[in-house]
């Protein structure tokens, strides 16, 4: 092993040392203001009007984000997490819950204003567990799921209860016996007694007068009365991983869900099964290993079922690759397989769509691949291979720490690659301006699908070793709102290891919730020049780099001297919240 790494120590030397770099031209950051917090931040998020969330173990504030100013801070809401706290998408209002008594049992449910930090609504204590929020903007609607009583206080169970936005219940509704589905470690979870919740699983899809939830499977239930209208349960495709349920995907009269190693056609209406394909992964291995492939993200293109399979899952802790990795196009009329991809090397992307063109992109370990759905037989579009064509380090060529090797749980395989000169394994892919964009630890490469070739690609040592681990979830990515290239303009993205994860396993996969229909806010849909930014080495310092999407230029820098800096970006309005020490947040502006 000692061996392997002073191989690799010396290769990534002569990789650095072939390359000559010229320093761009760097734009200055100015500091806008800082704000000391009365703890250290747990989690940060903008909401739809810009304000700055910040939740430390005891309290939620609000910052303006141009001057600083503290709108408000509500200390009755401890150890929350962006999945506890939800914005109710369109208006100015935030859901939270407060948790009293052993084990938390008490619970109180809130509506506030996020611009005032006041008290729309509360409801009377609940005894029970609180497991997650569903906005439903559209009816009016918050849905709460709790495992509490019924109206008796006899029955125990699962339940929905929904609440207009006034505050006054409209409905409540046992979906499932106590402990009927399963759960996942809270982000906000202590070590000692950890906390449940339903953060394992996908946000559920609204349509009409519908919600479909995918925690059990698919079922479809009457936002007007909460009646369970159907249900077609199947497993996940593993029990300890979080996401690990498909995201569900409605086409027509259809709804398409995956877990189990199969993908399942649903008629929308009356919930009964048209069918369920056959394991879609064909690798047989040891202990009946093609059962478990998880089916981790559904996609309709050019009238056809798109799925992949494997990937970078969760288990609330660190993340883990799981195999086999591949990707299947089905049958709508009966599931069967019309086209299979299975040499995925080393790792795999979500799917980007582009749609107009009726083509599927993704990359693996070695190749940037394509999949053209316009004929009636899919076929290979392309298959390029990853090659990066610069090496950058801010005021030259930086030392590449081990961590640049790997460090993260399965995806140390990027250290032993058999692609030496790459030393990195694509993560993450999104769509901008005609263009694929693929994401790794540290790099970053643009594709041109029509010309079959990269635009440009860039390649970043790790910060430091101890940094090497989370260098994955650095990348704040426009692809964390852009998702699978289908989702709304600008974007935001934070750093370590807790949000990173939340970056690649709950945004890539929700961006079909916000698809046309996102707030374009103060215009960020036309200003913002398209900018992702990688965790560096900068100026002998860590801190951060932009790189203009557009153009594959690195022509922004921030200096951060911190060793493991948390931070999130406002990139419409191209600023930086720096969270220092993590009890200080200082607000620059590029």
């Amino acid at each position: 092993m000692k061996s392997l790494l002073r191989f690799s120590r010396s290769l990534t030397w002569v990789c650095c040392a072939l390359v000559l770099v010229t320093a761009p031209a760097f734009s200055a950051s100015k500091q806008l203001w800082s704000a000391k917090l009365p703890g250290d931040a747990k989690w940060h998020a903008l909401t739809g009007l810009g304000t700055l969330l910040v939740g430390t173990s005891d309290a939620i504030l609000a910052f303006d984000p141009e001057s600083g100013q503290p709108l408000w801070t509500r200390g009755e809401f401890r150890k929350t997490s962006p999945h506890n706290a939800r914005e109710v998408p369109g208006t100015p209002f935030l859901i939270c819950h407060q948790a009293e008594g052993l084990g938390g049992q008490k619970v109180t449910l809130f509506q506030i204003d996020y611009l005032t930090g006041k008290t729309v609504w509360q409801t009377p204590e609940i005894q029970g567990q609180y497991l997650g929020t569903i906005p439903v903007a559209a009816k009016n609607l918050v849905v709460f799921v709790l495992n509490s009583f019924g109206a008796d206080g006899k029955e125990a169970g699962i339940y929905l209860r929904a609440f207009d936005l006034e505050g006054k219940e409209k409905w409540s509704t046992k979906f499932a016996k106590g402990g009927g589905i399963p759960l996942h470690i809270a982000d906000n979870s202590g070590k000692f007694i950890p906390t449940m919740d339903l953060s394992g699983y996908h946000d559920p899809v609204v349509d009409g007068d519908e919600l479909y939830l995918g925690y059990l499977g698919v079922h479809c239930v009457d936002l007007t009365s909460g009646a369970v209208k159907w249900g077609v349960e199947f497993p996940a495709g593993a029990k300890g991983l979080k996401k690990t349920y498909a995201p569900l995907r409605i086409d027509g009269d259809r709804i398409y869900g995956g877990g189990g190693g199969s993908v399942y056609a649903i008629d929308r209406k009356t919930g009964t099964q048209l069918w369920k394909s056959d394991r879609i992964s064909e690798f047989a291995g040891l202990f009946k290993a093609r059962d478990n492939a998880i089916v981790a993200q559904l996609e309709i293109v050019g009238g056809k079922i798109v799925s992949r399979y494997g990937g970078n899952f969760s288990d609330g802790k660190i993340v883990h690759l799981r195999e086999p990795l591949g990707v299947v196009v089905l049958d709508p009329a009966d599931g069967k397989s019309l086209y299979h991809f299975d040499s995925a090397k080393e790792g795999i992307t979500n799917l980007v769509v582009l749609p107009e063109a009726k083509l599927v992109v993704f990359a693996d370990g070695a190749n940037v691949c394509g999949i053209d759905l316009a004929g009636a037989t899919p076929v290979e579009a392309f298959k390029s291979p990853i090659e990066f064509k610069r090496k950058l380090g801010a005021g030259g060529v930086a030392k590449i720490g081990l961590g640049a090797l790997g460090g993260v749980s399965g995806l140390v395989k990027a250290g032993i690659s058999a692609n030496k000169a790459r030393l990195d394994v694509p993560v993450a892919a999104h769509a901008v301006g005609g263009r694929v964009v693929v994401h790794g630890k540290q790099h970053l490469l643009a594709f041109d699908p029509a010309a079959k070739e990269s635009n440009w690609s860039l390649f970043y040592p790790a910060p430091s070793d101890a940094l090497g681990n989370i260098a994955m979830f650095a990348v704040t990515a426009a692809a964390a709102v852009y998702g699978n290239g289908q989702a709304m303009a600008g974007g935001y993205g934070s750093s370590g290891f807790t949000s990173g994860v939340n970056t690649i396993h709950t945004n890539l996969d929700n961006y079909h919730r916000y698809t046309e229909k996102a707030a374009k806010r103060a215009g960020g849909a036309t200003s913002s020049q398209g900018y992702t930014y990688i965790l560096t080495k900068v100026e002998k310092d860590i801190g951060i780099l932009g790189v203009n999407l557009a153009t594959g230029e690195t022509d922004r820098e921030l200096v951060l001297k911190e060793k493991e800096p948390d931070y999130r970006v406002d990139e419409p309005m191209n600023r930086i919240f720096h969270f220092k020490g993590k009890d200080t947040v200082v607000a620059y502006q590029f």
